[in-house]
């Protein structure tokens, strides 16, 4: 019997998800947990996973974290990502991430269905070009603040945020070398990253990002606080 572990926090998305996975086969077991947290309980005590069905944001830890983190706890079996988002960057640093196969949910359930039989078989699934969704370019004026932006966010290292938030500060790069305690060359490197992986060309739309950003994140804790 297969055994395959959907670990997604949208209790009637995983309802979905089960619903396809026994119909395609008898044979395959399926168990269930809503948190990044029951989901590594559940690779400790199930040797015989043969496939990780993972949501890409999931409480306790989001975006590429949650596959690294199985990936440590668990080489030996891959992992999926199933997410509402599209974005093609998203996409490839997951799979750079170790992910086998990226399923977009709004996929119809046959489609889905048949993605996961395909990796079950031992081979591999991404979205068609059409589907995976090229970033929108990023202007001078405040840009939207969706689900693929914050994704970006969080492919953030610690080292990356520290420069975004000096360059929010107007600091050159010279010294935040300083600050930071880094050669220059270092900074330039970190500089490059960061804006490919938010998507941006210039310091100037990065550091916009950044300031809605943290704005978006200040509004999201004083909804949460007030609920």
């Amino acid at each position: 019997m297969m055994k395959v572990l959907v670990a997604d926090d949208h209790p009637l998305f995983r309802e979905a998800i089960v619903g396809a996975l026994q119909g395609m086969d008898d044979d395959v077991g399926v168990i269930e947990s809503g948190s990044i947290a029951e989901a590594f309980d559940q690779v400790a005590g199930h040797d015989d996973l043969d496939l990780i069905l993972l949501d890409l944001r999931m409480p306790g830890m989001s975006g590429v974290k949650g596959i690294r983190a199985l990936r440590v706890r668990r080489p030996d079996v891959p992992i999926a990502v199933i997410s509402a988002l599209t974005d093609s960057f998203v996409v490839r640093e997951c799979l750079d991430a170790g992910a086998i196969g990226y399923i977009p949910k709004s996929l119809p359930r046959a489609e889905i269905a048949l993605a996961i039989k395909t990796i079950l078989d031992g081979g591999s699934y991404t979205p068609p070009e059409e589907q995976a969704a090229k970033p929108e370019p990023v202007s001078e004026e405040a840009p939207v603040i969706d689900e693929a932006v914050l994704c970006r966010f969080e492919l953030l290292t610690n080292q990356q945020r520290r420069v975004l938030e000096l360059m929010a500060q107007g600091m050159a790069n010279k010294l935040i070398a300083y600050n930071t305690n880094v050669q220059i060359t270092t900074v330039k490197s970190h500089v490059s990253t960061l804006l490919q992986k938010l998507g941006v060309t210039s310091r100037t739309q990065a550091v916009i990002l950044y300031e809605n950003y943290c704005r978006y994140l200040s509004a999201t804790n004083r909804g949460d606080q007030s609920a």
